[in-house]
């Protein structure tokens, strides 16, 4: 199975139409290829843990990227539950020493993976990249997780740019790079500028914060940097700890292994790995450092099943790969450090990357198996690339974030992402038993993502959320908010929460007026119309107590909240943010997407065999899966088969 995150089933018949996708073509002709319902909300985690277990968010407790902690109303990453006890520390020749280990840290699902199931009954299980398995779930499968991983940082990527010019953010995005401002210096004194020093900073310094505590900027472990310039030629010696590599400018390394040192004298050493990419060398200097990763040869913490199943991965590719959850230099791009034509050259490296591992889940597979692989290609690059041209109506208006220039190079960089993967599934039908079934599947389409919406401040002006002190700007979590006033807060892509007493800590809205005021945001926000051209902003709006089903049902949003083509929530609205506007042009590069109503982005299902009927959702994937292998669905499950094994 290959799960092709973002596939769009209107670009891939148009591709196919014009010859241009022969395997996928095949594929369809020799089987079957339809639409696929996607979650509701589509959002990636979402989706794919809708597939993973069978269930539906009220099931499997997975309802946006985004959750609350309606105690603090803060934002809160959904692979992980609510902060609990953080444990408690001895302070000791400096360090704090755990003495107690505190809550461990779980993936915040629920469910029994397919998988599990499978490998229960006999069958051998190979999961590579699956998305929303970090922290990994116990399994005596071999998986290896995906998107949600994080790097070394204890973050999703974020970056370092070494620099002699401060760089300057995109109007209305703040830079998601660690910047440091460095000066090309003579300290071999030869007269000449031609050496850089500067740090690579690591995990977070956790025996010198308290248990619980957040690290600053300075809390992190570090390693040094010197960039070593030749006086004569476009190319340098980067040295990071005891790693040395040569490039010229515009040229990457390979992974270089770090080690930083949590305890004195290498006591505990925690690996990584990490590539550079030279952008300028000379007359200015620019030095993007990618997010260290975890290191594949010896990972600091669980990223498989079992914990050496990442090892043998990294020993039979002969090095470090990708461990990150979404490996593409998106931020670099949203920041302006990267051209388009630096991210093509950094999204080439994930590619092979994935090309190679893809080539070991081929060879170890035999008949009888399960593998599954999941494949990038598709999904991040229609997110930023989309502003050049859109593959679904070429005709359609420029999107707000075009760029003349970029355009006429890249406009066509979509459709071949389609191609790439179009040649994988030809690779992989080449090397398979021909009796073997090929599912290709994605968890969504894709629509433009020209408007973006502020809902918090679409809440202020309709009555629903009220600032102090006659503010009109600020936070759900700094006091700017009236909460004795405010009756609901959006948090999340897609979810929308009511103030409710008794459940958020300075809830008002009773339990007998929650369907009031749920059905009054309702009719306000599907009568709610573009000022700029009088559009429809909310195709749909859904009351999660109706849609979802399951022992999570109480943890579910109040309304999900599904936006028309074009439209979707920003980035400050999404994190707790009150602005000015309600609605503004999205000139991100960021400009893509698929959090919106369901119906306007299917997903695909293309199989090597017959399918069933029509209408398929990703749970009827699940039981498909198991059905193959002669299993029924757990109870629980949702989905219903849709090829006859």
């Amino acid at each position: 199975m290959l799960g092709v995150d973002g596939m769009d089933p209107t670009i891939l018949r148009r591709l196919i139409a014009e010859g241009k996708a022969p395997n996928l073509a095949k594929l369809a002709a020799d089987g079957a290829f339809q639409d696929l319902e996607t979650s509701n909300p589509p959002q990636s985690p979402v989706a794919w843990s809708n597939f993973v277990t069978g269930l539906d968010p009220g099931g499997h407790g997975i309802y946006d990227f985004v959750h609350r902690d309606p105690l603090t109303y803060l934002p809160i990453s959904s692979a992980t539950p609510p902060p609990g006890d953080p444990g408690t520390s001895v302070k000791l020749f400096g360090y704090n020493l755990p003495v107690s280990a505190g809550d461990e840290i779980i993936n915040n699902r629920s469910g029994t993976p397919w998988w599990d199931v499978l490998d229960g009954a006999g069958v051998d299980v190979e999961v590579y990249r699956i998305p929303g398995n970090y922290p990994v779930t116990e399994s005596d499968a071999k998986t290896l997780s995906g998107m949600g991983t994080v790097d070394m940082r204890g973050g999703y990527g974020q970056y370092t740019w070494i620099t002699d010019t401060s760089p300057v953010a995109p109007p209305g995005h703040g830079l998601k790079a660690d910047v440091q401002l460095v000066t090309v210096e003579d300290f071999d004194l030869d007269g000449k500028g031609d050496t850089v020093k500067a740090i690579l900073k690591g995990p977070p310094d956790l025996f010198h914060l308290e248990p619980g505590q957040m690290p600053g900027e300075s809390d992190y472990l570090t390693v040094p940097v010197t960039v070593s310039i030749d006086p004569d030629a476009d190319v340098a010696m980067v040295k990071v700890g005891e790693s040395v590599a040569v490039l010229q400018e515009g040229e990457w390394t390979d992974w270089m292994p770090v080690s930083f040192d949590a305890l004195p004298a290498g006591a505990m050493a925690l690996g990584g790995s990490v590539r550079f990419y030279a952008k300028e060398l000379r007359p200015g200097f620019k030095l993007y450092a990618s997010p260290v990763n975890l290191a594949a040869d010896a990972p600091p913490q669980a990223i498989s099943t079992p914990d050496d199943f990442a090892t043998e991965l990294a020993d039979v590719l002969e090095g470090q790969y990708y461990t990150q959850g979404m490996p593409e230099e998106t931020n670099a791009l949203k920041d302006g450090t990267f051209d388009d034509d630096d991210y093509a050259k950094q999204v080439a490296l994930v590619q092979h990357d994935a090309g190679g591992m893809l080539d070991v889940a081929l060879a170890r597979f035999d008949r009888g198996d399960a593998t599954f692989f999941y494949l990038s290609d598709i999904d991040l690059q229609c997110h930023m690339l989309w502003r050049h041209g859109d593959p679904k109506e070429p005709s359609a208006p420029r999107h707000p974030a075009w760029e003349a220039t970029s355009a006429a190079k890249h406009a066509l960089d979509i459709e071949h992402y389609y191609q790439h993967v179009d040649s994988l599934v030809g690779r992989v039908r080449q090397e398979l038993p021909p009796e073997t079934l090929l599912i290709v599947m994605s968890d969504h389409g894709f629509q433009p993502f020209t408007r973006k919406v502020h809902l918090n401040a679409w809440l202020r002006d309709h009555g629903y959320l009220t600032l102090k002190d006659g503010k009109t700007t600020g936070r759900l979590t700094t006091g700017d908010v009236d909460w004795s006033k405010t009756q609901a807060y959006a948090l999340g892509f897609n979810s929308l929460y009511l103030n409710v007493a008794g459940r958020e800590a300075e809830g008002i809205v009773s339990a007998g007026d929650v369907a009031r005021v749920e059905a009054a945001i309702t009719a306000d926000l599907l009568g709610y119309r573009d000022p700029a051209d009088q559009k429809t902003v909310v195709r749909r709006v859904d009351r999660g107590a109706d849609i979802y089903h399951g022992a999570r049902l109480a943890d579910a949003p109040d309304l999900v909240i599904g936006y028309d083509r074009g439209y979707g929530h920003s980035d400050e609205s999404t994190l707790g943010e009150i602005v000015e506007a309600e609605i503004e042009d999205n000139t991100s590069r960021w400009s893509g997407n698929h959090l919106m109503a369901p119906e306007v982005v299917p997903g695909v299902v293309l199989a090597s065999r017959p399918i069933l009927g029509e209408a398929h959702n990703l749970t009827d994937v699940t039981a498909t899966l198991l059905a193959w292998y002669g299993l029924a669905p757990l109870p629980e499950m949702r989905g219903k088969s849709f090829i006859t094994p």
